[in-house]
This record gives structure tokens, sequence and C-alpha cells, in this order.
């Protein structure tokens, strides 16, 4: 009963992404455990489980005739999390769930500025937006005078690279930390393991049977494609993916390049 909209990028029109209990739980939400847990390894000390996290996801639908919901990836996640993780999250879901974007971003912003904010999950887009408009309603000049212990941004969807200069603007901090994940609709695939280096970790335990075709070959994918054994360095690569939430040898639409084998990043 659950499908994620994909956002379109590859094609003029969304698709439906069938998005099973299984690739909740195994694919989805072990990585959100993982992604924490990789972080705990690089930083022992960390204090972000002092306080909480604060999620900017998007809104879903009730498709009322066939009982079907159906939306953005990241409110599914939200609407199915269990109820304990809302003692370590903000804001609530009620907020987190809200359609209208300006709404949202205006009720998450007044629900938090009092909060005890560690760290930061979303698409550096959105989150430019919010910090911009906590900043305009508390008039404080970086985002480090309303949450002093903000300490970790784990961001995807979208290359960082065109907004580092800002965040780095608007979050004075040497310490502060930025950890990359590789995450769509269809599934989530690698997270930054490492910080001294800007490669990712392909997770392949998540349920994901993965192949590669060399991109000067995608004409005609499905006879010319790798299995992970078969991989090399330095290779444009498009993935196809096979996956426990029902796809089946699906062309993702991404291109990858492995900078290492075993492990392959």
């Amino acid at each position: 009963t659950w499908f994620a909209k994909s956002s379109g990028t590859t094609s003029e029109k969304s698709k439906f992404i069938p998005i099973s209990n299984e690739c909740l739980k195994k694919c989805h939400y072990k990585a959100g455990k993982d992604v924490l847990l990789l972080y705990l390894k690089n930083f022992p000390d960390t204090n972000i489980f002092s306080g909480k996290a604060l999620t900017l996801g998007g809104s879903h639908k009730l498709h009322k005739n066939k009982n079907i919901y159906f939306g953005d990836l990241s409110a599914i996640l939200i609407e199915n999390l269990p109820f304990w993780t809302e003692i370590i999250k903000a804001p609530s879901k009620n907020i987190a769930l809200i359609e209208n974007f300006e709404e949202k971003i205006d009720k998450i912003s007044k629900a938090t500025i009092n909060e005890n904010i560690t760290y930061l999950i979303g698409v550096p887009s959105w989150n430019l937006v919010l910090i911009k408009h906590i900043l305009s309603i508390t008039g404080k000049s970086n985002l480090l005078e309303v949450w002093p212990n903000l300490e970790l941004f784990i961001h995807g969807g979208v290359s960082f690279t065109p907004y580092i200069d800002q965040f780095k603007k608007l979050i004075p901090s040497p310490t502060m930390r930025y950890m990359e994940t590789y995450n769509a609709s269809e599934g989530f695939f690698a997270i930054q393991d490492d910080f001294s280096r800007n490669d990712m970790l392909l997770m392949m335990d998540y349920g994901i049977f993965y192949e590669f075709v060399p991109f000067e070959k995608i004409d005609n994918p499905f006879n010319n494609t790798y299995t992970i054994n078969e991989v090399q360095t330095g290779i444009n690569y498009a993935m196809i993916i096979t996956t426990n939430g029902g796809l089946w040898r699906y062309v993702i639409g991404d291109t990858i390049m492995f900078t290492s084998l075993y492990p392959h990043k």
C-alpha cells in the first residue's frame, strides 16, 4: 500500500516505486542505523546523542479510491518510524508531514528553535531554506547561536558541492561535520564511512542485487552487465538494481565509478 513518488529527474514523469515492509526495515531503516554507527565508529567522543536530530522530509497523500499511500520517500519513512523515535528527533510527526512546504518550514522553525538540536538530516537545498528561515525569525547571525551543540549534517539526494560554502558560512564551526549518503526512492546504496575521503562504501546487505553496465553500452544494458565481483575501478557504470521492494533489473538512471575494490567504494 506504500509507494514512493520519484522526483522524475531521469524522465518527464514521476514513477511510483513500491515500498514493502521488508524494504523499509531491511534497507532504509537498517541504513539509518548504519549511518549513525559508522559515524560513532569515526567519532566515539560524539555528543550527538545528547540532543535531537532534526529531520526535514516531504509529504504524502492518501489515494482514497484504492487506499494507497504515495509521496516523497522521506515522508513514508517518517510515517512508519517506531514510536520511540519521537523521543530522539524533531519536529513531531504531525508537523513533519505537513504538505505545504512554506507552512512546514515555518512550523518546524518555531517548534525546534528552543530544542537541543545536535544533528540535521536531509537534502541540502531543503535544509538551506530551513536554516535561513530560522535565522530570519530568531534574528541570529548563524545557526550555532540557535543550536550551540550542532555537530553533524547527514545529507544526500543531490551533490553537496554547490552548497558546502553556504553551509560553512551559516554554521561557522571548525568541528562541524558533513556525512554523505547515497539513497533514493528505489533503495539505500552507500554511506561515507571514512571522513578523510569523499567516496562512499557500497552497502551489500540491504536486500539489493547490483548489476553494472559500462555507460557507453547503456543502449543495450542487459547484454553487457557485470556483477560486483567483475567491476573495475575508474570505469563509469550505469547501475541496475533488483530489490526487496519489488524492483526487477531496474535501471535507476545514475552512473557511478568505483574508487576501491574490497571494500567496494
